[in-house]
């Protein structure tokens, strides 16, 4: 009995705690707002289900996270105007599919099957704007006929949007037609229906591939050429559906030995003149001799001058073939040799090396001039151009 009467205050003590939500200490535990079910934590407003977590403002399924406004469902991510299918975000204004973010192309007005060109009822060149799918594959009737389209030959149809039906490729010339056989010569090739090529080889199909292909436009294209063997080649331009040849690109070598090419080409020593971009630039003068057949006072026949300008200090013989090569003009008879004369015109600021060259051969090989023709060819011993801002 006495047992039981001490027990029964430490009982109702307890009792009163249990009543109270209050822990051994005296602070509010699983069902109040700091915790599990209160505002705090799980089901209040600052975790679980509250404001601030799970299914709160701030958290998962709340305004600031997961179904808020601030995440997955809200305006600042996933579902939301911020976020993958917000206004700022991947479905949004602001990003993939919106109005305002640069990751997709935003549509042309008037371009009803979507192909990135408007069609003929609001002003544009796509000839065949259909934006019904009659075959079901998910894609406008018209989306691959249009002004960017390539062109193929034998499908009766006028892809591209040009008036004309069923045009293959055309080369009609390069620039320039010749280059160093050592290769990496930029050449510019100029046509019809080259928007379709995607590849090139010289010396036919059994040649080498084209160091480089660049389609520029319908138009135009341009190749760098790989190495070759000095003499004509024919370039064999190929697309999906056909290929074309050219054949009037010449590889040229240089001749440096006086008993099978010119005796010798010489410049002035130091010759150095200044110009300015797109200006032509003085005179610059350089002497071939040949015994017997130079010094009359007419040009020698059957040598051909050219003068030319390049990098400075670059090696007119060494690949990438960056110079430029135009006709010189007969200036008159110097010594035992011919003197030749002509102007060059860079484009751009900067020191230019110019010499000139020569050949006895129709171009094949080349003797180019220094103001030492007792040694080799010396970049350093040519005249040079200052272009000036």
């Amino acid at each position: 009995m006495f047992a039981l009467r001490w027990l029964l205050p430490t009982l109702f003590s307890a009792s009163l705690l249990l009543l109270s939500g209050c822990d051994s200490a005296g602070w509010g535990n699983p069902p109040g707002d700091d915790d599990t079910a209160g505002d705090d934590d799980t089901s209040g407003d600052d975790d679980t289900s509250g404001d601030d977590d799970t299914s709160g403002d701030d958290d998962t399924a709340g305004d600031d996270d997961s179904s808020g406004d601030d995440d997955s469902a809200g305006d600042d991510d996933s579902a939301g105007d911020d976020d993958s299918t917000g206004d700022d975000d991947s479905s949004g204004d602001d990003d993939t599919s919106g109005d305002d973010d640069d990751d997709a192309t935003p549509p042309v007005p008037g371009d009803a099957d979507g192909d990135g060109f408007a069609g003929a009822a609001a002003g544009g060149a796509d000839c065949d704007d259909d934006a019904a799918d009659a075959d079901g594959d998910g894609v406008a009737d018209g989306f691959a006929i249009n002004p960017g389209a390539i062109e193929d030959p034998g499908n009766g149809v006028d892809d591209d949007c040009d008036g004309t039906t069923d045009e293959g490729m055309a080369i009609l010339s390069l620039e320039p037609s010749s280059g160093l056989a050592a290769g990496g010569t930029i050449i510019t090739v100029t046509g019809a229906g080259l928007n379709a090529a995607t590849g090139a080889t010289f010396a036919l199909l059994s040649g080498p591939a084209a160091a480089d292909l660049t389609v520029i436009d319908d138009s135009t294209v341009q190749l760098v050429s790989p190495a070759g063997s000095v003499g004509e080649v024919d370039i064999a331009l190929s697309s999906d559906f056909e290929v074309v040849l050219f054949t009037s690109f010449l590889y040229t070598g240089s001749c440096n030995d006086p008993s099978n090419c010119l005796d010798s080409a010489v410049l002035p020593v130091n010759v150095q003149l200044t110009t300015t971009p797109g200006v032509a630039s003085g005179s610059f003068d350089a002497v071939v001799s040949e015994s017997g057949v130079t010094g009359a006072s007419l040009p020698a026949a059957g040598v051909l001058a050219q003068i030319g300008f390049g990098p400075q200090g670059w090696d007119p013989l060494m690949p990438p073939d960056s110079w430029n090569w135009t006709t010189a003009t007969y200036s008159g008879p110097s010594g035992g040799g011919d003197q030749w004369s002509g102007t060059v015109t860079p484009t751009t600021f900067g020191t230019f090396m110019v010499t000139f060259r020569f050949s006895d051969d129709l171009g094949y090989n080349w003797l180019y001039a220094d103001s030492d023709p007792t040694d080799p060819l010396d970049v350093s011993q040519m005249s040079q151009l200052h272009v000036t801002p």
